[in-house]
């Protein structure tokens, strides 16, 4: 950014902007912070920081971060001028950088008949009850993190929802992404058939053991690891990584990064050719000024 106080100036003076604002002097943190209020009680926001905290320096630098879900404010007024605040004070010539965002997959399907398979990335689990789990696997607030959980329980849906979240670096391709992809279970796959049925308690520990860790079905003896390895087959891969869908992901997040286009009548405010926007949007109420 040119200059942070700029930007501070201009926040300030937004009257109609509702945000809350907080400092912090801890490094690798963001001098300046806002939550950034939006809808008619409030009920959506996100978050800007403005000048990085960093170690040595006598004052914070002209940096600023911004996070959002673009599904929830991504029309939001408030979002789009700030994006054009920024914009006019960046120094930038290429797109600003994508950090990192979150990839989320949804399937019309109670929690139960999903889970997640450990691997070599640090796993962790929540359960309560079998509709209430969620699983991790990779650490937390890095590339590669994947949950599943309930969605309906969380967001208060009326159908059944399973959601996986999976935390992508910067614009990382189909094959990056897919290397990071976890393995996810199909249970109903299976649960429900006559061979999983007719398991003894004994098998059917076992089978639950594989699931989380499939390789230790070299353990088993020759009859007993052929008959598990074709339950496990049966199950296993369903959840499969889809990389025409998440390339045409990608290019909308790309565009999020991009300056956005003047408007090409040459009116006062730009015309935001953005996802979920098509060519006769303009807003509703004009925008305050930018002088």
């Amino acid at each position: 950014m040119g200059t942070a106080q700029g930007l501070l100036d201009e926040l300030g003076a937004a009257q109609w902007l509702n945000f809350d604002h907080w400092t912090s002097y801890k490094y690798g943190t963001y001098r300046n912070q806002f939550r950034i209020l939006c809808g008619e009680q409030g009920e959506r926001s996100f978050w800007l920081g403005v000048g990085m905290v960093a170690y040595g320096k006598s004052r914070p630098s002209d940096t600023a971060k911004l996070e959002f879900n673009p599904n929830k404010v991504g029309d939001e007024r408030g979002l789009r001028w700030l994006l054009r605040c920024l914009w006019k004070r960046a120094r930038l010539v290429e797109p600003c950088t994508v950090k990192q965002w979150d990839l989320a997959c949804d399937w019309p399907h109670p929690r139960e008949w999903y889970s997640l398979r450990k691997d070599a990335r640090l796993y962790e689990e929540t359960t309560r009850s079998a509709a209430d789990r969620t699983q991790y696997v990779g650490a937390r607030n890095a590339p590669g993190r994947c949950k599943l959980y309930n969605k309906q329980l969380e967001s208060h849906l009326d159908t059944p929802t399973t959601r996986l979240e999976i935390t992508v670096p910067g614009l990382a391709g189909p094959r990056e992404v897919a290397a990071l992809w976890p393995t996810v279970y199909r249970l109903q796959d299976v649960q429900g058939t006559a061979e999983v049925a007719a398991l003894n308690d004994t098998d059917r520990f076992i089978f639950a053991t594989l699931l989380d860790a499939p390789d230790r079905v070299n353990e088993l003896g020759r009859r007993k690891r052929q008959k598990m390895a074709e339950l496990l087959d049966r199950c296993r891969y369903r959840v499969a990584f889809d990389a025409a869908a998440y390339d045409r992901v990608l290019r909308a997040v790309t565009r999020w990064g991009e300056r956005p286009p003047d408007d090409p009548d040459g009116g006062d405010r730009p015309r935001w050719d953005w996802p979920g926007w098509g060519e006769e949007w303009r807003p509703e109420v004009r925008w305050p000024s930018d002088s």
